[in-house]
């Protein structure tokens, strides 16, 4: 059986150039990790979690269209650019392209 999948995934590192604090940068990161899962997203902080100004956040989402993933990807890129913090890099990426799984047994 052929199944089409695409998994689209954003990463971002971030510079919060306000915050005095780790407690500081946890408000952000929360907020933007909650709007990022309303949308779909599973999402992780990555990198070192002990600078108080950086942070590096990787989000994963997995559509049946590639059309799907890309328009969510837009949306994302959209609310990671904020004037709350600096954006220092951005990647996006589509994984995924017509990969035949094994065959799954009919139930």
């Amino acid at each position: 059986m052929k199944i089409d999948y695409f998994i689209g995934t954003i990463r971002a590192e971030l510079f919060f150039r306000g915050c005095r604090t780790l407690k500081d940068r946890r408000g952000h990161l929360r907020s933007l990790k909650d709007r990022l899962s309303n949308m779909g997203f599973s999402v992780a902080q990555v990198g070192p979690t002990n600078l108080i100004q950086r942070a590096w956040l990787t989000a994963v989402f997995v559509s049946g269209t590639e059309a799907g993933v890309k328009r969510v990807l837009d949306k994302a890129e959209k609310l990671i650019y904020n004037p709350e913090w600096e954006l220092i890099a951005l990647e996006k990426d589509i994984l995924g392209d017509n990969e035949v799984l094994p065959d799954w047994e009919q139930i």
